[in-house]
């Protein structure tokens, strides 16, 4: 799974939130079997991929939250005057902060 690269994240979430379904599956049905060893197994191998899973979904918001706020930086710095623009650009990086915390809140 991991030699195949799509260019997308998103495709390869969607694929290990697949296999962690797969591994869900067939823990139940070794749960209905009596084959308990086997379910404890499967049930820590899709904990280990929940817990990566997180940490991409994690990854992935941060850098596209860095992004938009050096896009937004960006834009806002070419729209204003050179004069006190130390001071601009951090109101605008606080603000920019602010606008996305609240964004994800909300999501």
């Amino acid at each position: 799974m991991g030699s195949e690269t799509s260019g997308e994240p998103g495709v390869f979430v969607g694929r290990l939130a697949n296999q962690a379904r797969k591994l869900q599956h067939e823990a139940k049905a070794a749960i209905a079997q009596g084959d308990y060893a086997r379910a404890s197994a499967l049930i820590g191998d899709a904990e280990l991929l929940a817990e990566d899973v997180h940490g991409l979904v994690d990854d992935i918001e941060h850098r596209q939250t860095d992004r938009l706020m050096g896009h937004a930086a960006a834009e806002a710095e070419a729209r204003r005057p050179r004069r006190h623009a130390r001071g601009s650009r951090l109101r605008l990086a606080f603000g920019a902060t602010l606008a996305m915390s609240l964004a994800l809140v909300e999501c």
